[in-house]
């Protein structure tokens, strides 16, 4: 049971215990070469002891008062004593089975017989407080003759009764965990009411957001039908006006088309001017009926892209200083014997990653091929099959929860190649190829050029700019959220230059600094906490990172090297 257990949780030659949970090194040999905890048997026996038990030795089966742990077998006063003396079963374990002192309650103690490495034939009986070891009675009158040493029963007794006190103000503090596991328990509860309630308050600003939107709407779009009903009945109207005085027009232009063609030329001389002067009312007429049109427009007084978050209120949160972080170095390797740099890193379990170094075409497996512009699918080894092919050269490559794949994209293969004018951004894609979207282009942001990315617990998109100097946050639809660009770090020598980055099962961000041989520590809102890793942790040109699954981090560096950190959050 515990080899299998050491198999799934053990890492880099150690285990977590699954009692004290401390962190144990597995001895050469393997798990066989542990030495069996009689103490735990111990305790087991204690609680399944049934008294009267008799002798499973002798032939008078006399009552036992001690089982022998390896041999699983109850024995007698006699039985023990003889036991004890064999030198096949010297050093076996007994526990005693009704030992009483002067309380009634029973004592259970296990019973061992150790020998001394030079006299392996004499039983270790003394105590040197000089030297504070054990020894036998032939060390004491020999090579610890003028050492003071106490009787090693004593020693045991009054080491017992120090013990029991430290024990006894230990459990003192076993309430103190309890409460604190409540108060967390609490403060969980906690946040789902308060969830809840932010949850409920915005839905309900939201309602009354949008009950007065749609009252408002409804008020000018009353207006508009005020409007539009005061212009159709003046058009109804004007059409009318319109109507009679074209029938009137016709009359008069009828009329005075027949005084033309049969009039007399004495009548026509003498009623020239009147005839003209009929004509000319004509003309006016038609132009005084001329339509006045009315322009009918919305003016909004703010832009929807601007000032409805003030309306509507923002989100505010207080968060206490972050825990600290412990970082320790588990091991250190080099991929390559050269001084190729460590360009990306994908944990895949069992402390195993996948690792790319340099960049020649051809050495490149895990990450899209930025020469060929594709996204390749790995088969469970370096068998792999083409997902889609791009327009531009794909970089950092990231999956979502929703099984999304997000790809940095650059005009140029390298990113000392960008240039003004290039058009660098993050596409989406299905995992069978197709793509779904874009961000990264907007007026509202726009990339530089998005090296590495990563998603994070939050489902938020963090993305590393290395030519613009920052990192940045976006929404699950690529709306920024928050940037950071290392002019909050105090003490950096050179300008901020993030590589790669990482998110934790916490939502912390972790970012190489290649420049000032450093990792900066971000929350997962994009504000710094402090360098977890320096070139004080020996950390130099650091470029790649990953966490895998049980927490570990691990830093990819020029000369091919990769450094692996267990993190503890303290």
């Amino acid at each position: 049971m515990l080899e299998s257990y050491v198999d799934k949780t053990g890492r880099l030659g150690r285990f977590s215990c699954p009692l004290c949970l401390g962190d144990t090194l597995i001895p050469k040999g393997g798990v066989a070469r542990f030495q069996t905890n009689f103490y735990v048997k111990a305790d087991k026996l204690r609680s399944t002891y049934m008294p009267n038990v008799r002798c499973d030795v002798c032939e008078r089966h006399d009552v036992a008062d001690s089982r022998c742990l390896e041999c699983d077998q109850n024995m007698c006063p006699n039985c023990c004593k003889t036991h004890l003396k064999m030198t096949a079963s010297r050093d076996h374990h007994l526990i005693g089975l009704f030992v009483r002192d002067s309380t009634p309650n029973l004592r259970h103690r296990v019973l061992t017989r150790i020998y001394c490495d030079k006299h392996p034939g004499d039983e270790l009986t003394f105590y040197c407080r000089k030297c504070d070891m054990t020894i036998c009675l032939r060390c004491k009158v020999t090579s610890h003759e003028n050492h003071v040493s106490d009787d090693l029963q004593e020693v045991a007794r009054v080491t017992r009764e120090h013990l029991n006190t430290k024990l006894e103000g230990a459990k003192l503090h076993l309430p103190l965990f309890h409460e604190q596991l409540n108060d967390a328990n609490r403060y969980e509860e906690n946040m789902v009411q308060t969830k809840d309630r932010l949850v409920k308050t915005i839905n309900q600003r939201a309602t009354k957001l949008h009950d007065k939107v749609d009252k408002l709407a409804a008020t000018l779009i009353h207006d508009v039908d005020s409007e539009y009903n005061v212009e159709t009945a003046r058009i109804d109207s004007h059409r009318k006006k319109i109507t009679q005085a074209s029938k009137a027009l016709a009359g008069q232009i009828h009329a005075a088309n027949q005084a033309v063609m049969y009039g007399a030329d004495a009548e026509i001389a003498r009623n020239k001017d009147l005839l003209v002067q009929q004509m000319e009312n004509i003309t006016t007429t038609a132009e005084r009926l001329q339509l006045p049109k009315l322009t009918l427009e919305l003016s909004p007084s703010i832009t929807l892209e601007g000032k409805i978050e003030e309306s509507f209120g923002s989100l505010s949160t207080r968060r206490p200083p972050a825990v600290d972080i412990k970082i320790q170095e588990m091991a250190v390797f080099q991929v390559d014997d050269t001084f190729k740099v460590v360009s990306s890193i994908c944990p895949v379990g069992d402390g195993e990653a996948w690792v790319t170094s340099g960049w020649k075409t051809g050495n490149t497996f895990i990450q899209c091929l930025r020469d060929q512009r594709q996204i390749l699918r790995s088969h469970g080894n370096i068998d792999f099959s083409i997902i889609a092919t791009l327009g531009q050269h794909p970089r950092g490559i990231a999956l979502t929860e929703d099984n999304e794949l997000l790809v940095c994209t650059g005009q140029s293969l390298a990113f000392q190649d960008y240039k003004d004018g290039h058009k660098n951004k993050v596409l989406r894609y299905s995992v069978d190829g197709r793509m779904t979207g874009e961000f990264g282009d907007e007026d509202q942001w726009k990339f530089m050029y998005p090296l590495r990315i990563a998603v994070n617990m939050t489902g938020d998109i963090c993305i590393a700019d290395c030519q613009r100097r920052c990192v940045t946050i976006h929404r699950r639809d690529g709306t920024l959220k928050a940037k950071y660009t290392g002019a909050e770090t105090s003490g950096l020598k050179n300008s901020f230059e993030p590589r790669g980055l990482a998110c934790d099962s916490r939502g912390f961000i972790f970012v190489t600094d290649n420049a000032n041989d450093a990792i900066h520590l971000l929350d997962h809102s994009g504000k710094f906490i402090r360098l977890i890793l320096t070139s004080n942790d020996e950390v130099y040109g650091p470029y790649a990172t990953a966490i895998d699954s049980k927490g570990f981090l691990w830093v990819g560096a020029r000369d091919a090297t990769v450094k692996v950190f267990k993190v503890t959050y303290i």
